[in-house]
């Protein structure tokens, strides 16, 4: 942990692709602005939100590129590197090292399903091969394999291994990361709904969905949580709204849908996701309507 000092919201920003496809610069740029704006201790790119898996190996590394010279030294800027082949993985690694990233986000191999040996061998294998500090990336539901705290305490020994986005959705594991390797790598959390109880039980920080959709939303969520403020409780009530809107579809889809709705225009997703059906961007307006969630819109 001494390696870094990561903590507090890291926005996954979205890719924004305009009417041809292509990468929208000027839209994700702009992304970049507000989220340090609106309090972003970090910014992560080219993740699971940014679409990785559709990007081109050229797009992630100038993704990787444009993030860092747009943040220039505001914050630290973290590359989504997870991939299917290992070598895919290493090549990734060494265009975020070429960009001036201060370290690169990775699931454990993709469909392969690797036992905890083989997590930890892949893990030490990249370690070994790339100057890149990793937060490792534990979704069980993306990966079909679970980081275990016991396989997390065994990986916080791999020298570049320095911050863990547990996205398993149990605070009973985040509590047992902090008791294992709290004190040498960094906890975040990958739910905004999950603030509260991972900051009760002294998790680092949040990478972050909603964000980049209502910043001071969650600045200010994230900054009351250790309080009994009594706005806490109509914070969160938003923020879980925003999460039942990213429900209204494939958590991607859903978010750029829900960005759209309230002026912050990304662009559709790529295949193999589609835009959202009808049915399914009125079950997102309603939601917006019934929680007042267009307050937030311009804030």
């Amino acid at each position: 942990m001494t390696q870094v000092n990561w903590g507090g919201i890291f926005p996954v920003l979205v890719t924004p692709f305009g009417a041809e496809g292509a990468i929208n610069d000027t839209r994700y740029k702009a992304l970049i602005d507000e989220a340090i704006a609106n309090g972003a201790q970090g910014i992560v790119a080219a993740g699971s939100t940014g679409e990785f898996y559709a990007l081109t190996k050229a797009e992630r590394a100038r993704l990787y590129k444009l993030t860092v010279d747009h943040v220039g030294r505001r914050v630290p800027v973290l590359a989504g590197v997870a991939d299917l082949r290992v070598e895919d993985v290493l090549e990734a690694c060494q265009s975020a090292v070429a960009a001036g990233c201060a370290g690169g986000m990775l699931l454990p191999p993709i469909y392969a399903m690797p036992s905890p040996r083989e997590i930890v061998a892949f893990f030490d294998h990249i370690s070994r091969n790339t100057s890149l500090p990793l937060m490792l990336y534990n979704s069980p539901r993306r990966a079909g394999v679970d980081i275990t705290p016991a396989l997390v305490e065994q990986l916080s020994t791999i020298p570049t291994v320095v911050a863990i986005k547990e996205s398993s959705g149990l605070i009973a594991q985040v509590g047992e990361l902090m008791q294992r390797v709290g004190n040498k790598i960094r906890v975040f959390v990958g739910y905004e709904t999950m603030i509260v109880p991972a900051r009760a039980v002294g998790a680092h920080g949040v990478v972050a969905m909603a964000h980049q959709i209502a910043g001071p939303l969650i600045r200010d969520y994230w900054g009351k949580a250790l309080t009994r403020d009594k706005t806490l409780d109509a914070l969160g009530r938003d923020v879980f709204a925003f999460y039942r809107c990213f429900q209204s579809g494939a958590y991607y889809a859903a978010i750029k849908e829900t960005m759209s709705q309230l002026g912050r225009d990304a662009g559709g997703p790529r295949l193999p996701l589609l835009p959202l059906a009808h049915e399914q961007k009125a079950a997102i307006a309603k939601i917006i309507a019934e929680a007042g969630l267009t307050r937030w819109a311009k804030a």
